[in-house]
């Protein structure tokens, strides 16, 4: 196709420009809006248009020059071309606008809480590896492609990346593995890792090829499924070295394997939990639902709440359930393991509990669903708090309290900076009825 001159109006929330002439809509890569740019079109589908920003003519002072050399090709940090200050302004709008088009509620989004490290902040990272005739390439897929981008190094990921890379690159190198990808996450100078292979094994060799940077190494395996991105940690099993790692977030000490769920951000996910801690206050029975392994319960009891969490993975149940004896809070929580829409009609509050009931709620990526949040309604809860990294997912399941619910407050935290990633934490109180209004007029 041919390139455009095309002056860009708007930004879509995957953080591209957007252009328009009649009747055509165009999406540009790495185009801001308020710019005029030459743009090359790669893809069509009927009057929609997806194309690179190949020149920009005229800039917006809303740019930067992007700090990682992979910017161009790696479809990783897809908004470093933008401001620190206008990157939290997208959020903010991008999420704004979602529950917009999704609820049609024109809703307030406070300012976007930064995370206090632009770069190095991610404590973990998934990288591909491809071999082509004895040459190792270790990185990342190009966006919207399985075109593997080579790195020496994550500029947002803790410091380790770059030496794990380079153990990696030789112990492939000297030794033939058939590694396709790797999910590593860094604690200090400790790597807790899951190599994913053609046949699921991983020779312990490479354990020791670890231990030559990292004081401690817990390494996992499991088997690589075609071509598929996502991670597999079904039939995972534990290889060499620690079987878990000692952590200690926000105050509280875990003990995590490579198929634990942690926040990326450390520093950022505290703030974000105080603040929840401080939402829901004190003498309260709080529902945490999809608790992980059980850190925001542990949180919660120990602002004086009582605390029913459910969560289906067994292994983090059994790990919240450690934690609720380590720290002596038996009395305090209950943990239950199981689907949440199977758990969740099985429970049964008193109506002191009812009076000073709060939900809190922090689903995966695809959202808890109408099944689910049509069960948190049924609960009549006094206010449920939403942590959510998806903006499509958490409007969807908005939508379904809205008749009996008020969005009292929503909030990005840029737990993610260079990214397009939205985290957000939105709170809902109970709507007065009609006979409460009624009493009072």
């Amino acid at each position: 196709m041919d390139d455009k001159i095309l002056d860009i109006i708007d930004m879509s929330v995957e953080g591209d420009g957007i252009a328009r002439e009649g009747e055509n809509v165009y999406f540009i890569d790495k185009a801001i809006e308020g710019e005029k740019v030459l743009a090359t079109i790669s893809t069509q589908k009927d009057n929609l248009f997806w194309g690179e920003a190949k020149e920009i003519i005229e800039p917006t002072y809303r740019r930067t020059n992007p700090a990682c050399p992979y910017f161009d090709v790696c479809g990783g940090c897809k908004i470093m071309h933008l401001t620190k200050d206008t990157q939290s302004l997208f959020k903010m709008l991008s999420l704004k606008r979602t529950i917009k088009k999704v609820t049609n509620l024109d809703i307030d989004v406070k300012e976007t809480v930064s995370s206090p490290k632009d770069f190095g902040y991610r404590n973990s990272i998934q990288l591909k590896v491809q071999q082509n005739n004895g040459d190792v390439q270790i990185g990342f897929y190009q966006a919207r492609s399985h075109n593997l981008v080579a790195i020496d190094n994550c500029i947002v990921c803790n410091d380790n990346n770059k030496a794990l890379i380079q153990i990696l690159k030789e112990y492939i190198k000297n030794t033939g593995a058939k590694i396709e990808s790797v999910f590593a996450s860094f604690f200090d100078n400790n790597l807790s890792i899951l190599v994913q292979t053609q046949d699921g094994e991983c020779d312990s060799d490479l354990f020791n090829a670890l231990q030559t940077h990292f004081d401690k190494v817990s390494l996992w395996s499991s088997k690589q499924y075609n071509d598929c991105t996502l991670l597999n940690y079904k039939n995972a099993k534990f290889i060499a070295g620690e079987k878990s790692l000692a952590i200690t977030f926000d105050d509280i000490e875990l003990e995590v394997t490579p198929l634990d769920f942690v926040q990326v951000n450390f520093e950022l996910a505290q703030k974000l939990y105080q603040d929840v801690v401080n939402i829901i206050g004190e003498n309260k029975v709080v529902l945490d639902l999809y608790s992980g392994l059980g850190v925001t319960s542990i949180k919660f009891a120990q602002n004086k709440n009582y605390v029913c969490s459910i969560e289906q993975i067994k292994s983090s149940v059994d790990s919240a359930t450690e934690l609720v004896k380590k720290y002596n809070l038996q009395d305090k929580i209950i943990c239950h393991c199981g689907d949440c829409a199977t758990v969740l009609p099985t429970l049964e509050f008193s109506n002191e509990e009812q009076e000073n009931l709060v939900v809190f709620m922090d689903p995966p990526r695809k959202g808890a669903g109408k099944v689910v949040m049509q069960q948190i309604k049924g609960l009549n809860a006094q206010k449920i708090i939403y942590m959510s990294c998806n903006p499509n997912s958490l409007a969807k399941d908005l939508r379904e309290l809205l008749d009996t619910y008020d969005i009292s407050s929503i909030q990005c935290y840029d737990m993610f900076p260079q990214t397009n990633s939205i985290e957000s934490l939105t709170v809902l109180t109970k709507k007065e009825s009609n006979e409460d209004t009624t009493n009072e007029n």
